[in-house]
């Protein structure tokens, strides 16, 4: 079929684009076209373009330029085709026709992934008090921990699994992720000491991996070359940052949150502090210096992805109650509890959430209750995080329960946790149970 001159010019464009702006499904195309592998890269490809929005000129023009399943050495008809299409030279227009049309190079995992479904996940914490039980149950018992600080839950949960699925003949696989970097002066004692960390890594019985200096929503150095596993069984994140998922930029405008910042914790900028980069921030009548990235915002919707995207049980301890009313706000169905560049705050709390604030608000330290026997869950979940694909699968949290406490018996904890023991002036935290579900998008 003849290509129209303006579907060709347009068509060339996109797919040279495509090159640049996915630079690792560009980089890992090289696998797809090696002869071994292009049968099965050529069914896939072909398939792609005839459910794809081109032109049908374009579409027929391309199943007729593909090379044959075993004539990887392009013929030259096959060859002029492919360059008319796309200006490129044979092997790097079907790399670059990979990647426009999201043909992917699925590398063989390092790491086993979780079979469980969310109904028999969903059905095993309704019927036991501690979700990391399930380690002892489903393979494999794979653990991401994510903002890890100083390594007091990875030790906990160490102490407390690696001999139950030693008598099982099983490894507990454990990987924690935390920003600060461990060679900075800032930090003080949420970093990981030295003693635990070399701990961790002799275990036996236990894989043992730490990303130090490593953004939980930057992760694609450590997916090239597997250092991390594309899911675990369970997911967990301790005390999520203050402010960081304190609030949500999807309902409050950069110039609400700047407000609120400079309200609540002073006015801030960057600074040098040593070698390194600081936020100098004035509270108080007091100078502090963090992290530079300390008020970065991301907010609930970017946790709540990343940990659906990457387990298959979600787990958040020890959350204050700042965030975890910010959390709860988007985890119900009814948008009115999501007003635009309204703070949260405990004056207009229960005016916001009303019946279901006074429920939870009267729960007491060591209850629970399943969010959904209180209200419905929010049906799907925006994605607000950048992909190679350009698109997350649609998701939900099939189940919420929520319990009130920072410590229960026999769940490991952070150290954080167990920090609210002593804080008298705080109001006890909240334990997040999530299970995620992927959802049909149109």
């Amino acid at each position: 079929m003849h290509v129209t001159p303006d579907n060709l010019t347009t068509f060339r464009k996109q797919v040279t684009s495509a090159r640049s702006l996915d630079a690792t499904a560009w980089e890992t195309s090289r696998h797809l076209v090696h002869a071994t592998h292009w049968p099965i890269t050529l069914h896939a490809l072909q398939k792609a373009i005839e459910s794809s929005a081109v032109s049908n000129d374009i579409k027929q023009a391309l199943v007729a330029a593909l090379p044959p399943e075993h004539e990887m050495a392009t013929r030259p008809a096959s060859a002029e085709s492919l360059k008319h299409l796309t200006g490129l030279s044979p092997t790097k227009a079907l790399r670059a026709l990979c990647t426009f049309f999201g043909v992917r190079w699925n590398q063989p995992t390092k790491w086993p992934l979780p079979t469980v479904t969310p109904d028999s996940v969903d059905e095993f914490i309704r019927r036991h008090q501690n979700p990391f039980a399930l380690l002892t149950q489903e393979s494999p018992a794979s653990v991401l921990d994510l903002g890890a600080g100083d390594l007091s839950f990875a030790e906990e949960l160490a102490t407390l699994y690696v001999p139950q699925l030693a008598a099982q003949s099983r490894p507990l696989i454990l990987h924690c992720l935390d920003r600060l970097d461990p060679v900075s002066q800032l930090g003080g004692p949420l970093h990981a000491h030295p003693i635990r960390l070399n701990r961790l890594r002799s275990r036996p019985g236990l894989e043992f991996r730490f990303y130090g200096d490593q953004d939980m929503f930057a992760l694609d150095p450590l997916e090239q070359d597997q250092r991390l596993a594309g899911r675990y069984l369970i997911v967990t994140c301790w005390a999520p940052a203050t402010p960081t998922f304190a609030y949500e930029p999807m309902r409050l405008s950069p110039t609400c949150l700047a407000e609120e910042l400079r309200r609540t914790k002073g006015e801030s900028r960057q600074v040098r502090h040593g070698k390194e980069s600081a936020l100098e921030v004035q509270h108080g009548g007091r100078s502090l210096l963090f992290p530079s990235w300390k008020f970065d915002i991301r907010g609930p919707l970017a946790l709540l992805e990343l940990m659906a995207a990457r387990g298959a049980l979600c787990v958040l301890g020890a959350v204050d109650s700042q965030v975890f009313w910010e959390i709860l706000s988007q985890l119900i169905d009814d948008p009115q509890v999501r007003p635009r560049d309204l703070i949260l705050s405990t004056q207009n709390l229960p005016e916001v959430f009303g019946d279901l604030y006074r429920k939870l608000a009267a729960l007491p330290s060591g209850g629970s209750c399943l969010l959904s026997n209180l209200t419905p869950l929010r049906r799907t979940f925006p994605s607000v995080l950048r992909t190679p694909a350009g698109t997350t699968a649609g998701y939900r949290f099939r189940q919420v329960i929520i319990q009130r406490g920072a410590l229960f018996e026999g769940v490991p904890a952070s150290s954080t946790a167990r920090r609210f023991e002593g804080m008298v002036e705080e109001t006890p935290p909240w334990f997040l149970t999530l299970v995620p579900e992927p959802v049909q998008t149109a």
